[in-house]
Order: structure tokens, then sequence, then C-alpha cells
């Protein structure tokens, strides 16, 4: 979960805005063999999940971007 988080927030630094496909890029070059078959809209639903369902706190949110 948090390097999913992780990845959308440093997409969202670089360019200023949220590109769920680029996210998506940079997750897959992080991870080459976790979840193989997830695709990018499915990578922003999870993020989207994260966020939302607050399945992740604040504090481990700003760890995330240290």
């Amino acid at each position: 979960m948090k390097e999913v988080l992780w990845c959308f927030m440093c997409i969202k630094e670089k360019t200023l805005e949220e590109n769920y496909k680029e996210a998506y890029e940079l997750w897959k070059e992080r991870n080459p063999t976790t979840r193989i078959n997830i695709d990018a809209k499915l990578l922003l639903n999870k993020n989207n999940y994260i966020l939302k369902a607050e399945r992740i706190i604040a504090v481990e949110i700003d760890e995330v971007m240290k």
C-alpha cells in the first residue's frame, strides 16, 4: 500500500497533477514482478481505496514521502 501511495505522490510532486499512467509506469519499474496482471486503472482504484478507506493513517503517509 505504501508503495502505491509513494508512486502517486512522487508523480504529483514532479508534474503538479495526478497522472495515473505515469504513476503506473513508475510502480512497474520499481515492482517488475509484483502483481504482473494489474493495469494502470486498477492501480488508480487501489490508490483511491487506500485514501478513501483510510487504510493508512496520515502519519504513515508523511513517512512514505520521506
